[in-house]
């Protein structure tokens, strides 16, 4: 079997250092501060909000149906007449 050649770096010898450096200390690592963690809204809060969206938007719907179907309600009142 033929033998591989060596990288050339690996096999030359190691030369010697001039003027050695002192070795660093490692730094040792602080530990984190632990977050705040802030709590969001309570869930009585989420409820009111989303039944008051679900409310207004019920009223909106009504009151489309009742202005396209008969012509009638707060907002689209006339609005559909000419359609028809």
């Amino acid at each position: 079997m033929a033998s591989r050649r060596r990288n050339a770096k690996a096999a030359a010898p190691a030369k010697g250092k001039k003027g050695a450096k002192a070795a660093k200390p490692k730094k040792t690592k602080q530990p984190k501060q632990a977050k705040e963690i802030k709590p969001g809204p309570p869930v009585e809060v989420v409820a009111v909000i989303l039944t008051g969206v679900m409310l207004i938007a019920a009223v909106v719907m009504l009151d489309y149906v009742k202005g396209t179907k008969y012509g009638t309600g707060m907002f689209f009142a006339g609005s559909y007449e000419a359609n028809s």
